[in-house]
């Protein structure tokens, strides 16, 4: 792990590290977890469906377009009890799991 300066003291892991330095701070793991349980439902995946951390959104696997993001978006507003202003949704917040899960957790309180 890595530990950069900034006013919350932020402690980064090596993979993770991007996430610091554009301001938003490594996910509680709960909320990973929770934002795969959204993907795997709005997506219809299925329970079983294998989802990496890391796994890229836009342009991976899954490729989402407009409205699986407008879903996951309504779900995750659902599930986390957060309303997510049309402005602030930007492709990077989807660039992958795990930072999906750093905006939510930014979007509540938690960063």
């Amino acid at each position: 792990m890595m530990s950069y300066g900034g006013s919350i003291g932020a402690t980064c892991h090596q993979g993770l590290a991007s996430l610091c330095f554009k301001g938003m701070n490594v996910p509680q793991s709960s909320t990973v977890d929770r934002v795969k349980l959204v993907l795997r439902d709005s997506l219809k995946l299925g329970a079983d469906a294998s989802i990496a951390d890391d796994m890229p959104l836009i342009g991976g696997e899954y490729d989402l377009d407009s409205l699986d993001i407008l879903l996951i978006v309504t779900s995750i507003e659902k599930e986390f009890g957060i309303k997510i202003p049309n402005e602030s949704v930007g492709r990077s917040a989807f660039a992958s799991v795990t930072t999906l899960a750093a905006f939510v957790d930014a979007m509540r309180g938690n960063a």
